[in-house]
Formats: C-alpha cells, structure tokens, sequence
C-alpha cells in the first residue's frame, strides 16, 4: 500500500494558446496555477496465483491567474481547470497466473480503467465526461517467450482521447482485439 499527497504552485504555467486567423496553436507561459491531490495504489495477492492492483488519483488543479487573448480583447479564465488533467484516475486490474510446468504460467488478467471529467481548452468548453474502458488478456509465458491475445475497450465506449481549441479532436480506440508474441531474451 502507497499512498502519497502533493500540493504544487506553478509560476508561468505553459498553457497551449491558439493563434486566429491563422489556427495555429503556440505555447505560452502565462499565468499560475495551483494543484493538489492524493495517489494511492493497493497490491496484493490474496491467494496464491490471484493478485489484484488498485490505483486512484484525484487532482484538484486550477489556474489561480490566466489572462489569454480573445475576440473580444483579453479574457479572464481565472479558477478554470488545468487541460489535459483529468480529476479522478482509477484501475482496478486482477491477474490469476496457473503454473501449466515449471517456467510455464497461463495468465489470464482483467483491467478496469476510469477517467474522470477532463478539459481540453482553457475556457473549460470542450470537455470528456468521466468514463470506464475495459481491457482483457489471456496467454502463456515462458521463461523464452509470451504468446497473448487480447482486447482492449470491450464494451466499444466512445471517448475524446485529445482535442483542441480550434474544432479538431481525437477519439479514443475503439473496441480492438490482437495478439502478442515476445521473445525474452
């Protein structure tokens, strides 16, 4: 068990600034910002081949002064939420390993992923409401090799991944199945 707390001021944060008529996007120190919060992570293994890992996060961050320009002259965004930095972080993962022979182990592993509310402009316009992502694994390692198939975002939620302030965004993956074959060396 870990668990950690921080607090941080920012001088002259960087945020990302967009340049109209053009639409280019330039980064800028402007401004504070204050961030706090608490991490926490949990492992364990509660019998044997069956672990199971837990983290959470939560982060209070907001411009404490930011003054960018705007159409109509400069605009004030003070107490507006840091962007790119989502509130609330969380995975939940359980693994259960079988010894199929000795330096053989079949895995089979589950992950639950949560993000919290998240912006991505600096008025707080363009926002991605919190959401879940499920990812699953099955495959054997050996001391030479792994060998998996997997899926990634099972239940196919549609997410922002990024976006900016001038209209073009990116969607998270969709549902994707695959396979993994690595060799140790």
């Amino acid at each position: 068990l870990n668990i950690a707390a921080f607090y941080t001021l920012v001088n002259n944060a960087q945020v990302p600034t967009l340049i109209l008529p053009d639409a280019i996007t330039v980064t800028k120190n402007a401004g504070k910002m204050h961030s706090k919060g608490i991490e926490a992570e949990l492992a364990a293994t509660l019998f044997k081949g069956l672990d199971v890992d837990y983290n959470f996060g939560y982060t209070h961050a907001r411009y404490t002064d930011l003054s960018v320009p705007g159409n109509e002259g400069v605009v004030n965004l003070k107490g507006n939420h840091q962007v790119y930095t989502p509130d609330v972080t969380s995975m939940l993962a359980l693994q259960y390993t079988y010894q199929l022979a000795q330096n053989t182990d079949l895995i089979a592993r589950g992950e639950w992923k949560y993000i919290g509310n998240e912006y991505f402009d600096l008025a707080n316009q363009i926002e991605q409401k919190a959401h879940s992502v499920f990812n699953a694994r099955l495959g054997v390692s050996t001391k030479m090799f792994d060998v998996f198939v997997w899926g990634q975002n099972l239940a196919n939620k549609k997410y922002i991944d990024y976006a900016y302030d001038f209209g073009a965004s990116h969607l998270g993956n969709p549902k994707m199945y695959g396979s993994t074959l690595r060799a140790n060396f």
